[in-house]
């Protein structure tokens, strides 16, 4: 596999697709800017900056400023849709396409009433967005309880945000609700399926599901297994080490990227079938004749423009920003094979959807 280094001094990608053969990558500055970078016609564009990402609070003279990571998503060519919590817990929207961009906005604060008495329930930690056409929006946050927020947009208005719950474990024969920790992942897999990703407590990839109906609990798709150092031929579960990144080519398909346990990519994905083992896609490397990898560090980003194509991309201790995509293949230069350590894990769904564990 190649990974091609596209940047420096930029952090907390985010990628999103609106045509077939076009990506829209998004990444903070050094200096706390906003900027953007588009693929067209095979190759990277100019890098654009966007200003400072703050949002004018209704009825005041006064700003807030989004918090990173951001998150992005499109369901049609026209529009991009970039959300963003603020530290006061505040959901920030920003919508343009192709160099045009308005502002970000203050959409409203999370809060639950009690005693006529409105609550803040407070953002932590990234948000997730998918889009289905250009009429539905759908995203999603934790608060700082742990619940799973929710709130949509219908082509008219924003829904209120709905709590979905915690995740729950079983432990000593009973469940236990288990805060959500960190930054979420969601996409689109069909006319109705959102899929949510989040890292659990024990280092595994948890995943709900929603058939368009109802949502699942969370369910484990387990951790990636590295041989044993004192018997290789032994493998033990290795937690992932940061947060996941999702995308779907369609109804039958999904593909989740995070951090391993030694900084490389792993990669794992739903055939409409079963779940793969964990794979690895190893490390950027050095430019050196003796080139040495480059652990991952921070997000990683992933999207898809249609059926066989992937673009992942990671942030490398060094500096740069890297990109690698599927196209058949993740080798694009048989001169440079990648820093690898596969890694796998028993397939846990065998029918069903996604999330289920039957």
């Amino acid at each position: 596999m190649r990974w091609t280094a596209i940047g420096s001094d930029l952090f907390c990608p985010v990628a999103v697709c609106q045509r077939p053969g076009e990506i829209a990558l998004f990444a903070r500055g050094a200096s706390g800017e906003l900027f953007h970078k588009e693929w067209q016609d095979g190759g990277w564009g100019e890098v654009q900056s966007l200003g400072a990402p703050v949002a004018r609070l209704g009825g005041s003279a006064g700003t807030v400023p989004a918090a990173w990571q951001l998150a992005a998503c499109s369901g049609d060519p026209k529009s991009i849709h970039l959300f963003a919590g603020s530290p006061d817990g505040h959901l920030l929207q920003m919508v343009g396409s192709r160099g045009e961009w308005g502002a970000f906005e203050c959409l409203g604060a999370p809060a639950k009433v009690s005693g006529g008495i409105a609550i803040p329930l407070g953002l932590d930690g990234a948000l997730a967005a998918s889009c289905t056409g250009s009429n539905r929006v759908d995203v999603f946050a934790v608060s700082l309880a742990g619940e799973l927020l929710h709130t949509s947009w219908d082509g008219k208005d924003w829904s209120g945000f709905e709590s979905l719950g915690t995740a729950v474990m079983q432990q000593g024969g009973s469940q236990q609700s288990v805060p959500l920790l960190g930054s979420l992942a969601a996409c689109r897999c069909g006319a109705q399926g959102i899929g949510i990703f989040v890292r659990g407590t024990l280092g595994d990839l948890m995943m709900k599901w929603w058939n368009g109906k109802d949502w699942s609990e969370f369910a484990s798709l387990g951790w990636p297994h590295v041989p044993d150092q004192t018997y290789p031929a032994v493998t033990v579960a290795a937690p992932l080490t940061g947060p996941p990144a999702a995308c779907s080519w369609g109804p039958e398909r999904i593909d989740v990227f995070a951090r391993g346990s030694i900084g490389e990519v792993l990669h794992k994905w739903w055939d409409g079938k079963a779940w793969s083992d964990f794979e690895s896609l190893g490390m950027p490397v050095t430019a050196d004749a003796r080139p040495e990898p480059l652990p991952s560090t921070g997000a990683i980003a992933a999207c898809s423009w249609g059926v066989g194509r992937l673009d992942v991309f990671t942030r490398a201790v060094g500096g740069n920003l890297y990109h690698a995509w599927w196209d058949g293949s993740w080798n694009h230069d048989s001169e440079r094979p990648p820093v690898a350590n596969r890694s796998g894990t028993p397939r846990l769904v065998e029918r069903g959807y996604p999330g289920s564990t039957e």
